[in-house]
């Protein structure tokens, strides 16, 4: 353990750079933020570089945070770190998780998911649905600060790959595809979900025709109200549940 008071410090320095998505992809690193987060993220094998800490949390939670990581700092240090409105007094740097991508059908795939809490979400749930693999196309940055904040650190316990589609289609050929779409899609009950890859479009747009046709299957979530459509994290959420509990 040690302490920093500076402002200065190049450590420091370098810890608030990680907001920016160029910095975190040179340094192979992130910064998320809060207890619920970090625990999670040690607990799913996220190792972390250093865990900066006020004084008054370091004493209610210091056995629970290998001592050699922890950075002791004024709550204006965690201010300028963190990207939350009302900092806590966490915030850590872990590196990004190196991870070897196995093709199978437990996957899904975010297409252009624009919206930081969106993929968050839609991660947590997969996390929660027992998802091995996600894959992004386009979208945001998985290790933006409101990404990891979203997920409460389960980003953990998926793995997480960038790619492109013609490149995933033809790792993937194998398996069967699953586009989910607004209208003119079949019924789960009409498709078999579990053995499928799932695939989640932008929240605006939707999956691009091109993308829905090399779908070898659509499916639309039917709704029996006058809402048109579901925010993606929300149809995403309930395909994965599906895809999960189908039998």
């Amino acid at each position: 353990m040690k302490t920093i008071t500076s402002l200065q410090n190049e450590s420091i320095k370098h810890a608030v750079k990680l907001q920016d998505a160029l910095w975190r992809k040179i340094h192979g690193q992130f910064i998320a933020q809060g207890y619920s987060t970090c625990i999670t993220l040690i607990k799913g094998g996220c190792q972390p570089a250093a865990l900066y800490m006020t004084h008054p949390f370091y004493l209610r939670h210091s056995q629970e945070f290998e001592d050699e990581s922890i950075v002791i700092v004024p709550q204006e240090i965690i201010n300028k770190i963190s990207t939350a409105s009302t900092p806590t007094g966490i915030v850590a740097v872990f590196a990004i998780p190196k991870t070897i991508i196995t093709p199978t059908s437990n996957t899904l795939v975010l297409y252009n998911i624009q919206d930081p809490g969106n993929m968050g979400t839609l991660i947590r749930t997969a996390a929660a649905m027992n998802i091995q693999n996600v894959f992004l196309i386009q979208g945001c940055d998985p290790y933006n600060p409101k990404v990891i904040q979203s997920t409460v650190g389960t980003i953990a316990f998926v793995s997480i790959a960038q790619t492109d589609w013609t490149t995933f289609l033809q790792q993937h050929a194998e398996f069967k595809t699953c586009a989910l779409v607004v209208e003119n899609g079949k019924k789960p009950e009409g498709i078999n979900v579990k053995e499928s890859i799932l695939v989640i479009g932008n929240e605006g747009q939707g999956l691009p025709e091109d993308v829905v046709k090399s779908c070898n299957q659509q499916m639309t979530i039917p709704m029996s109200g006058n809402t048109e459509s579901l925010n993606a994290a929300v149809a995403g959420s309930i395909a994965l549940y599906i895809k999960n509990t189908q039998i």
